[in-house]
């Protein structure tokens, strides 16, 4: 995944190189580069943060959000919660658990034994609209 403006954060934050960045330097490259070029994905990133915070359900305080994958911001939420490292800084960021089903459904809970998805629940997750994502 190519996040185009990551080069230029770390060198606004005076960093020449990315062997000369800290971890931390570069997860905060990364989390401006995924709010500069993919702030769809970054807005339901964030809502679905929020909507953890307001929910509680019998798995165990998890909330899941589902966006056509064909969208422009179907397709960034992807970027940021289908690849490991994205996922990992985000989680990392936010102080969550994040996971993502199929093509279309993110979910994000308070420990990671909260994203355990059910057979019957991988089930009512085909989205009937998403049939070709």
């Amino acid at each position: 995944m190519s996040y185009p403006s990551i080069n230029r954060h770390l060198a606004a934050a005076g960093i020449a190189t990315v062997a000369a960045a800290t971890q931390e330097q570069l997860a905060d490259a990364f989390l401006k580069a995924f709010d500069e070029d993919l702030p769809l994905g970054m807005a339901h990133v964030r809502d679905l943060v929020e909507k953890l915070d307001n929910t509680t359900d019998e798995a165990g305080e998890r909330a899941m959000l589902t966006l056509d994958p064909i969208s422009d911001e179907g397709k960034q939420f992807a970027r940021l919660l289908g690849p490991d490292i994205p996922r990992q800084i985000l989680q990392d960021h936010f102080g969550v658990q994040f996971g993502f089903y199929n093509c279309c459904k993110g979910v994000v809970s308070k420990t990671r034994d909260g994203l355990r998805m059910t057979l019957a629940e991988q089930m009512e997750a085909q989205h009937p609209n998403f049939v070709d994502c």
